[in-house]
C-alpha cells in the first residue's frame, strides 16, 4: 500500500512540475509579444461636430499572435494642428485596450498613424467632422 501511495505521489508530483514549467512559462511569453497583423483599431461615432467640443473615440487593440490582447504597450497616436488629442489610456490594458479621445477646430476628414512600440499599424484612424 506504501509503494502504491509513493508512486502516486511521485507521478503527480511530476505533472505538477511538468505544467508548471510549460504551460505557465510558454504561455507568459506569448503574452508579451504582440502582432502587427492581429492588432487593430476602430473609431467611434464615425461623424462628429467641429465644435472643439463634441469628441470621437479611437479605440486600439494590440494582440498577440493568438488574438489575446498584450498588456502594458504604449501607444501612439500621430497629432494634426486642427486637432485635439485627449490620451486617457495609452497604455494597453490586460484586454490589450488603449483609447484616445479627439475633438476637431476646423470640419474634414482626417485620417492618423497609430503606433505600438515604434511598430505603425497597417490600419490608419479615420475621422470625420462637420
Amino acid at each position: 500500500m506504501l509503494v502504491v501511495f509513493l508512486a502516486l505521489f511521485l507521478v503527480s508530483s511530476y505533472l505538477w512540475l511538468y505544467e508548471a514549467r510549460y504551460f505557465v512559462g510558454r504561455a507568459s511569453g506569448v503574452r508579451t509579444s504582440f502582432s502587427i497583423d492581429n492588432s487593430y483599431l476602430f473609431v467611434s461615432p464615425l461623424r462628429a461636430k467641429a465644435d472643439g467640443q463634441e469628441k470621437v473615440r479611437i479605440t486600439v487593440f494590440v494582440l498577440n499572435n493568438q488574438g489575446l490582447g498584450v498588456p502594458g504597450r504604449k501607444v501612439f497616436v500621430s497629432r494634426d494642428a486642427n486637432l485635439i488629442i485627449e490620451t486617457p489610456q495609452s497604455l494597453t490594458d490586460d484586454l490589450g485596450k488603449a483609447f484616445f479621445d479627439v475633438a476637431a477646430s476646423k470640419s474634414g476628414e482626417y485620417y492618423l498613424q497609430v503606433t505600438v512600440d515604434d511598430a505603425s499599424l497597417k490600419q490608419k484612424a479615420h475621422l470625420s467632422f462637420y
